[in-house]
């Protein structure tokens, strides 16, 4: 590890710091439900005051629901492996019951009257949905809220998924589900030193989601580990009739293996050339950790196409969100953020022939970005250009993650180091469409030879 900060001072011991040590505890009988909950419920006490992720605390139904499962422990070497572990839901989840608000005044005061998908999955698994989290404005880049990064509530903790980040990375939370247009799952975990494998275009359902724009969506959770990661696709992912998009992806859970003898592509791209040096120099320590255990390393640039789709994936996101909220946005144009109102507009007035030329764009990118996995196994690139900005006016860029969510592939980012300003930095791998599971074996091995997942922020030593 790195000798700044004293890191070895700074790790995460408890027996609930991940989902598996969690389960463990649950399995052993050392803690039920409603115990376990109580401690999430002192820890978001104690810390979402400096934080600010949550948009809404449904204490009274997760303690409810928490005696209910209680009852069941007797079976639980039978239940599922998310059984009784708290997590939140970014406020664009359609939550039965609760309010789904979206971070807008168009849907102030809204209660959800059913579930998204993943909802309805981790709730039939006995998850304990403590409530809802904070996002910018429909999911969008503007109007972010008053969250702050886990590190430092100085600093932004990202976004659009702000809330789900910063309360996993203050260890306020297991999980917490999130989504991704361009970098809204990648980043803040970046920015908040946890872990987040976005899974290919169609993996898990976005049924129930309110939707940014729908040829790019992706839902994904935020965890502290590769491991934690890997359970949690498995109870999400598979097809869903709700979604069309997840009928072509039969279910394939990952496993937990002993597997790296891979080789991964480190992009050299002018696009990627003017990232922070700190964060660089980090990743490829990271790397040569890996080439020591046999992982090869070789250099690669992205496909011809790769300048195009970038203003492609533009054309494409802004076009569908206006045609999602068209109606409303006409009849009550103030209701929406400034950021938002001049995107939507801009939206609206896109042409159907740009829209399908970006479309065909993002088809041929996808086509010839595949053929760089002849090669290479995956991709490696800086999860962020900076650090977390300080202020929360902005939510820093999403610049190296959207080619790879306009791709609709894998990708994987994780903590590889800690600034000397003690801000988190991270990586983002990326695999071939589909291949989650290479994301995921190298990504555990990572995890077993470096302690950066486990380094606790400031706000939770105490």
């Amino acid at each position: 590890m790195n000798a700044i900060l004293g890191m070895k001072t700074m790790l995460d011991t408890s027996p609930f710091a991940t989902i598996a040590a969690t389960r463990r505890q649950l399995a052993a009988r050392k803690v039920s439900p409603s115990e376990l909950l109580s401690h999430f419920l002192a820890r978001i006490e104690q810390r979402d005051g400096d934080i600010k992720a949550w948009r809404y605390l449904d204490k009274e139904g997760a303690r409810q629901r928490a005696l209910e499962l209680d009852q069941h422990m007797g079976a639980i070497a039978c239940k599922p492996a998310l059984f009784g572990i708290p997590y939140g839901a970014k406020d664009i989840f359609h939550t039965r019951g609760l309010p789904t608000e979206g971070g807008s005044k168009v849907l102030e005061g809204n209660i959800s009257s059913e579930n998204a998908s993943v909802i309805d999955k981790l709730d039939g698994m006995g998850a304990l949905l403590l409530g809802k989290l904070t996002t910018t404005e429909f999911a969008n880049l503007g109007t972010p809220p008053k969250t702050g990064n886990a590190w430092n509530p100085a600093h932004t903790p990202g976004g659009s998924s702000s809330g789900s980040a910063a309360a996993v990375g203050a260890r306020m939370a297991l999980m917490a589900l999130g989504t991704q247009t361009a970098g809204s799952l990648s980043r803040p975990a970046a920015f908040n030193g946890v872990t987040v494998l976005k899974a290919t275009y169609g993996r898990i359902s976005k049924a129930g989601v309110i939707p940014a724009s729908w040829s790019l969506d992706h839902v994904g959770a935020f965890t502290t580990t590769v491991e934690d990661a890997a359970l949690v696709f498995n109870a999400l992912s598979g097809p869903d009739p709700r979604d069309d998009t997840t009928q072509s992806l039969p279910y394939t859970p990952l496993q937990l293996r002993e597997k790296h003898d891979y080789t991964v592509g480190i992009v050299e791209h002018p696009y990627y050339a003017g990232g922070d040096a700190e964060i660089g120099a980090a990743c490829l320590q990271a790397m040569d950790a890996l080439a020591g255990r046999g992982v090869k390393l070789k250099r690669i640039t992205l496909p011809d196409s790769f300048d195009d789709a970038c203003r492609a994936h533009h054309i494409v996101m802004q076009a569908e969100c206006a045609a999602y909220h068209r109606d409303t946005f006409l009849q009550t144009p103030t209701l929406f953020g400034a950021y938002l109102q001049e995107f939507l507009q801009q939206g609206l007035a896109i042409s159907a022939q740009a829209y399908i030329q970006a479309q065909q764009v993002r088809a041929r990118y996808r086509h010839e970005l595949a053929a760089l996995f002849d090669d290479v196994d995956m991709l490696m690139t800086p999860a962020t250009p900076t650090l977390a900005p300080h202020g929360l006016a902005a939510t820093g860029s999403p610049a190296y993650n959207m080619p790879f969510t306009n791709a609709g592939v894998p990708t994987l980012a994780l903590p590889v180091g800690i600034s000397a300003t003690g801000l988190p930095i991270g990586m983002q791998w990326v695999a071939r469409h589909g291949n989650e599971q290479a994301l995921v074996d190298l990504g555990m091995l990572y995890q077993q030879i470096t302690d950066w997942h486990a380094c606790l922020p400031p706000l939770c030593q105490a």
